[in-house]
């Protein structure tokens, strides 16, 4: 993209940008006036409903005080003498009358000595004033003012919170004769109030003026209450504040500001994708190509038909040739014409999401014929040309030199080493045998283990001559259309002596079948013997070994049931591979080369069948194989 294009579209973006907080700025100013209205509202509502309130509170008191004031004027009616009996009636009456009224204490001289009522509050009788350290230089100041005073709220003697309203008392005579204090409730005023704050939706606190141990509240609002000298400050705030969110308009502001603003952005970036898109596919193609090219193995591009579209370095030192020369010719014409029906199907069968890999053999420019194993898969569209394919293209030769040296050497040494290890075998036979004579006693056990030795060398050998001769296709199968049942019951009796030094019990799982199948006779019986053997090696004494024979539709299955280990998992996925075996030492040491499944394997997909195992650790373990039915004359395959 030139230096032009990415200024404009820079610029374009800085102005959508620019829009879109130009336009959510404007919401956001509007949601916020908005919300400063709401709040204003509410404010004067709170504010209302609190003068209500202290309304309320400041009625309550009056007219309590009020009777409380009005015995002030008893006292010096009677020159300062009480009469109990006639004092009683009054005082229930004014008792009943004010509502918060918890006692009504008379102290001549400071001293408490009349109390109504007198029942749940006699801590309170008797006590004198001046004793009060807390409370004696507050009463000072009332007497001396000569007016009425309201405190608290105090924590009472009797328990609880109250008020006390305090009216000093002078004679005629302007002699002082005592105190009439009345205790209000605080905690049952307290609560009417905030009842009645409820009603209206706001919650209320009352405290002296300057304490500070109500913090703060948002939206909170503070009135000043006084009465009688007493300072409060009445705290309301709303029960349930309204939650100033505005989601919904938010949301279209801001919405219409992004449509807006993406409106403007959209076909930018369109552009910009696009343009990125172009450099990037530039960038894979270039990426692609150098790897085709510089590839270690010959790579083409090739179509449906495998015409030769694009081929690389390799594939031109491969068969000894220019590109020019490679280049729009078929495939097929680089190859034997015997192969060239099996090269069409093979391009054929191609398929879009799956690899796929055959064997071919290639002619260079000297006509040398090279083995190549070929992997091929569905590309893409590419220069006009619709589903192209890659197929890469791997030299066999060294490979298969290196294979034909294996085979030849382990031919060879297998060879040597047979004859001599039979006429070991052979020797240590007679002499365990005693033919030339009585072996002693201490030379028994190591003979024996020379001889079984011996016999497991044998049988490596001829496993790897046959897993040799399989593998090089040496191996003749004679396919005959024969009874099935008979060379079962064969198999068992021939491998019983076997089971027999395990304490193992073979068992052929009746009732005789009327199977025939087309196989080789001896090459069933070599499978049915690794099978058998196997199951009886790895089954613990005194175990029955059984073999069973399921019919199908088209097939026979044939199932060799142990009472063994069973397999683990992590050795289920290579059991019939060469040389497998499981890696513990209770399996180690029963011997075995490693090889008898896959030879089973092998031989049995030569006469048409397939292999495989059921097996739950510590719960046996079944081998299976699978025939087709046939009743065909015999038939020869030279695999």
């Amino acid at each position: 993209m030139s230096d032009h294009s990415s200024r404009r579209l820079i610029m374009g973006m800085l102005s959508s940008l620019a829009m879109l907080l130009i336009l959510g700025l404007g919401v956001e100013l509007l949601l916020r006036q908005y919300s400063l209205r709401q709040h204003e509202l509410e404010q004067q509502r709170l504010l209302a409903h609190a003068y209500e309130v202290r309304a309320v509170l400041l009625a309550e008191l009056n007219a309590t005080l009020h009777l409380a004031t009005g015995l002030a004027s008893y006292i010096p009616a009677k020159q300062g003498r009480i009469d109990e009996a006639e004092l009683q009636p009054w005082l229930r009456g004014l008792f009943e009358q004010g509502r918060h009224i918890r006692n009504i204490g008379l102290a001549p001289g400071n001293r408490i000595d009349f109390l109504y009522p007198l029942a749940g509050n006699e801590s309170a009788l008797g006590l004198y004033y001046p004793d009060i350290d807390a409370q004696w230089p507050a009463i000072q100041r009332v007497i001396a003012s000569r007016k009425p005073h309201l405190v608290g709220p105090l924590s009472l003697l009797q328990g609880g919170q109250g008020l006390i309203y305090r009216v000093p008392v002078y004679l005629n005579d302007q002699s002082y004769w005592g105190l009439i204090s009345t205790v209000i409730d605080f905690d049952q005023l307290a609560a009417e109030v905030e009842s009645i704050a409820r009603k209206r939706g706001i919650a209320v606190t009352i405290t002296p003026a300057g304490q500070t141990t109500i913090p703060a509240k948002q939206d909170a609002l503070d009135l000043s209450v006084s009465l009688a000298g007493a300072q409060w400050q009445l705290q309301a705030t709303p029960l349930n504040p309204a939650k100033k969110t505005f989601t919904g308009l938010r949301m279209l502001g801001w919405g219409l500001a992004f449509t807006v603003a993406g409106l403007i952005g959209f076909a930018l970036h369109t552009q910009q994708r696009r343009a990125n898109l172009l450099l990037a596919l530039n960038q894979s193609q270039r990426d692609f190509l150098q790897a085709f090219e510089l590839a270690p193995q010959g790579m083409v591009l090739m179509t449906a038909e495998g015409g030769l579209l694009v081929v690389n370095q390799a594939f031109c030192r491969l068969l000894q040739l220019p590109p020019e020369q490679l280049l729009h010719r078929p495939l097929h014409s680089f190859c034997p014409p015997a192969e060239h029906e099996a090269l069409s199907a093979h391009v054929s069968a191609i398929r879009p999401g799956h690899n796929n890999s055959w064997f071919l053999t290639l002619v260079d420019a000297q006509h040398l014929q090279i083995p190549v194993e070929c992997s091929a898969a569905i590309l893409g569209s590419l220069g006009g040309a619709d589903e192209v394919r890659i197929l890469h293209v791997q030299d066999m030769r060294e490979r298969l030199r290196l294979q034909r040296l294996q085979s030849e050497f382990t031919a060879s040494v297998s060879h040597e080493l047979r004859t001599p290890l039979t006429a070991i075998a052979g020797a240590l036979g007679l002499i365990n045998g005693g033919v030339l004579g009585e072996v002693p006693h201490a030379m028994q056990q190591l003979l024996q283990i020379a001889h079984a030795n011996s016999l497991r060398l044998q049988a490596l050998i001829d496993d790897l001559l046959d897993m040799e001769k399989l593998m090089a296709g040496k191996i003749r199968v004679e396919l005959r259309d024969q009874w099935l049942w008979p060379l079962l019951e064969e198999a068992v009796a021939h491998n019983q002596p076997y089971a027999d030094q395990y304490q193992v019990l073979l068992h052929l799982v009746g009732p005789p079948c009327s199977v025939r199948v087309a196989v080789d006779e001896q090459r069933l019986a070599q499978v049915l013997a690794n099978l058998l053997s196997n199951a009886a090696k790895f089954s613990p004494p005194g175990a029955r070994v059984s073999l069973l024979v399921e019919e199908h539709a088209d097939q026979v299955r044939v199932s060799v049931q142990d009472q063994g280990a069973g397999i683990d998992d992590d050795f289920k996925a290579r059991i019939f591979s060469k040389f497998s075996q499981a890696d513990a030492s209770d399996s180690r040491q029963k011997g075995g080369t490693g090889l008898g499944l896959a030879i089973s394997k092998e031989l049995l997909e030569r006469m048409h069948g397939r292999i495989g195992f059921d097996s739950v650790k510590g719960q046996g373990s079944t081998f299976w194989f699978e025939l087709p039915l046939h009743a065909t004359s015999t038939q020869r395959a030279n695999l």
